[in-house]
């Protein structure tokens, strides 16, 4: 991926704001939407089904990946753990996390922030959600590279999805003969998923909570290195933080295309007829840098209301863990910038490598320095 999609992603809105796209790993016809007002309405768009019409694949559909009813009956089973009353209850653990990992490099004098710092820190709180204690864990890369490779990367890795199914197992496994006060112990203990879906829904939450907010940590601490005045109103109380992270997500979404949707029947989006079958991406990224929605959209504005931004979604798919991004994102940001204030990039930002395309977009690496500590 460029370091910078977003001309491509105005040119597109411009001239042809619903394209035909090929992916030579699915069969069909596909379209690229990227109209903020287009994106959201198919977000809602009950034609658009989010469940593949044929799926060869019985290890796929998790959340993302179904529709109602069976979407709203697993959705309804984990709602609660991610409510903001539960998520608050993650604050003291997630901030231990983020002090540890400073700690970790805070002596050194440089750092890469993405190895060390904002590839660990979901990866923890999300084993952390699901009560899985650190002897059983793997590294944080290990945690990326598996789900990206095996779920994400196209061609799939296989061995990489073995790896994967082997690993969830293992986990639900431990999980029944180490009850806890956790969410994968009230679904055992419910009794309401089989087998199947139990490791499914495992599996969907480990992805879901640490992949996408990676890269988000990545492009906001990148942000926010290259705008200082705004990081220290931020930081010093005179910018709301809700409004900041609003603003970071609709800046750099980390979900550059929602979960594809596939059209139940034949329909019309702005102006392309697409025929039932066919397949949907929408781009949430670049509906969130529409200036027909958001003024002056490729400018940084941490004062900005970026409501109702498409970082998370709309509709029945609106991402569950909102809350617990935007936990972490703030206590990952004041820990970093309160230990180590003269933080300061180590390469031109011209010269930061992105990967994890096209779903993502993230820097793969922040080399950093900064006064020990």
């Amino acid at each position: 991926m460029t370091a910078d999609p977003y001309p491509g992603y105005a040119w597109l809105r411009e001239h042809d704001p619903v394209c035909p796209v090929d992916d030579p790993h699915l069969p069909g016809r596909m379209w690229l939407v990227t109209r903020y007002d287009d994106v959201r309405a198919c977000l809602a768009d009950r034609r658009l089904g989010s469940g593949a019409p044929v799926n060869p694949d019985p290890h796929s559909p998790g959340l993302s990946n179904l529709d109602d009813p069976g979407h709203a009956r697993l959705r309804r089973l984990v709602a609660a753990a991610f409510t903001p009353a539960a998520v608050s209850r993650l604050r003291d653990r997630t901030a231990r996390t983020c002090a540890h990992a400073v700690d970790s490099f805070a002596g050194r004098g440089r750092a890469d922030l993405v190895a060390e710092y904002t590839r660990e820190i979901p990866v923890a709180v999300v084993h952390d959600l699901l009560g899985i204690p650190e002897a059983e864990r793997p590294p944080a890369a290990d945690v990326l590279d598996m789900w990206y490779r095996a779920k994400f990367r196209q061609p799939r890795d296989e061995a990489k999805l073995a790896e994967m199914l082997g690993y969830v197992r293992k986990l639900v496994a431990y999980k029944r003969s180490h009850p806890g006060d956790d969410l994968p112990t009230r679904l055992i203990e419910s009794d309401a998923l089989t087998g199947d879906e139990l490791e499914v829904m495992v599996m969907t939450l480990i992805g879901a909570g640490h992949i996408t907010t990676i890269q988000f940590l990545g492009t906001t601490v990148l942000r926010l290195l290259g705008h200082p005045r705004q990081r220290a109103a931020l930081l010093g109380g005179d910018i709301d933080w809700s409004r900041a992270i609003n603003e970071l997500l609709r800046m750099d979404s980390p979900d550059h295309v929602a979960e594809y949707r596939y059209a139940g029947e034949d329909m019309t989006i702005a102006d392309a007829r697409v025929r039932e079958g066919d397949v949907v991406l929408l781009s949430l990224a670049a509906a969130n840098h529409d200036p027909n929605r958001f003024p002056d959209p490729d400018a940084l504005d941490l004062t900005r209301d970026a409501r109702p931004h498409l970082a998370f979604g709309h509709g029945a798919h609106t991402c569950l863990g909102s809350h617990l991004v935007k936990l972490q994102t703030e206590i990952a940001i004041t820990t970093l910038f309160g230990r180590l204030p003269d933080l300061t990039l180590d390469i031109p930002s011209g010269e930061i490598d992105w990967g994890y395309a096209p779903t993502f977009r993230g820097p793969l690496a922040l080399p950093v320095t900064f006064t020990p500590r």
